[in-house]
């Protein structure tokens, strides 16, 4: 087993304000947050395939924030075998780009119980995973989530997209949500960030909701917020410049001024 973070926890019931983690996210020296939402437990092997050198080249240099649902799934007949999704991507950026910082969001689904694994968050018999707070967070919110919503993790985007609202209002500061394939809560959350305006990119390629609204042109005609990139490091690396989340590349620059 590597060095792991223990991230910092905080547990608030849905609806309290969040002002602190809200204040900490501000060190980060570029003032971006960007959001990270898509396939968890559901996602194919086929669309998880490459999915973390992906993000890693795309967002090399990354000073700014992160949002994700802080959980990572174990394998329930091998607990050394971690399950492939998109809360796996956060920490390697991270650990990458160390000026970067990260806050993960986990619903309280049921009780919580410590093991040899970590915190358990939620451990259904009928699933082929066990999952944990994930252990290589910078900070991670447990939100206690009361009977009103849909499905009981729409709490975790509800909670970040609160976080993005005071980071923008407050702080000055840009947001993005990326969309990396999942499902009915990932589609959820997509669809608020359309209406409100947020800037919203979409990986044409990482399957299930996310390439049914990347391949919708009435959709992304009516919210021009809504971009697609295709499924590869470059394409997301260059949205995540032309939109200011990353510094223009130097490499680049220094080769664009040889050809003139």
């Amino acid at each position: 087993m590597g060095h792991t973070i223990i991230p910092a926890l905080f547990i608030k019931s849905k609806g309290e304000q969040t002002v602190q983690l809200a204040l900490k996210l501000t060190t980060a020296p570029r003032k971006i947050v960007v959001r990270f939402t898509g396939g968890c437990g559901k996602m194919s092997s086929e669309d998880a395939e490459d999915l973390y050198e992906l993000f890693n080249e795309a967002f090399v240099g990354f000073q700014g924030a992160m949002l994700f649902g802080g959980t990572r799934m174990l394998c329930r007949e091998d607990s050394t075998v971690v399950v492939p999704g998109i809360t796996e991507v956060v920490h390697r950026i991270r650990s990458n780009n160390p000026q970067s910082i990260s806050l993960g969001v986990v619903p309280r689904t049921s009780i919580l119980s410590l093991s040899e694994l970590g915190m358990i968050v939620e451990d259904d018999p009928q699933t082929p995973y066990v999952t944990i707070v994930h252990p290589e967070q910078d900070m991670c919110l447990m939100v206690q989530v009361g009977t009103d919503c849909p499905e009981v993790w729409d709490a975790e985007y509800q909670e970040c997209q609160r976080i993005m609202e005071d980071l923008r209002g407050f702080a000055g500061f840009q947001t993005l949500l990326i969309c990396y394939n999942g499902g009915t809560v990932t589609e959820r959350e997509l669809l608020v960030h359309a209406k409100k305006g947020w800037p919203v990119l979409l990986i044409e390629g990482s399957g299930r909701t996310t390439d049914h609204y990347a391949s919708d042109a009435t959709f992304l005609r009516d919210h021009p917020n809504v971009h697609v990139a295709d499924k590869s490091a470059h394409a997301i690396r260059s949205y995540l410049i032309q939109s200011g989340a990353l510094p223009p590349d130097k490499l680049r620059l220094v080769q664009s001024g040889r050809a003139s």
